[in-house]
């Protein structure tokens, strides 16, 4: 069976939840299923990415390895000055943190907020 599910962390409190539930998720996985995680962040979330502790780091880092993506709304990076130059290579952006969460949603992505 195919599972998308999409994390939106919008605050930046809410990261180490929002990587725990998603290497659980990519992880409880029975056999013939197709998991695909998406986080979403926007809002403030966004403030903690560029000097997060490496501990949040490799958890971010594990999401990507297996296979999780990982999003940030330019929108909001433009609000608190982050810099895309400024981010690790495990980190994508979009224009609109608000628009990928609907559009993700009409895809059938499975919203979930921690």
């Amino acid at each position: 069976m195919k599972k998308k599910l999409l994390i939106h962390v919008a605050q930046k409190e809410r990261w180490e939840v929002a990587a725990v539930n998603a290497i659980n998720f990519l992880k409880a996985g029975q056999e013939g299923d197709t998991l695909r995680v998406r986080l979403v962040a926007n809002a403030d979330s966004v403030t903690r990415v560029c000097s997060c502790e490496p501990e949040l780091f490799e958890k971010l880092r594990q999401v990507v390895l297996d296979g999780g993506e990982i999003y940030l709304c330019e929108n909001a990076m433009a609000k608190f000055g982050v810099k895309k130059e400024g981010l690790a290579d495990i980190f994508k952006t979009v224009p609109a943190g608000i628009m990928a969460l609907v559009d993700m949603q009409a895809e059938g992505w499975i919203y979930v907020r921690p």
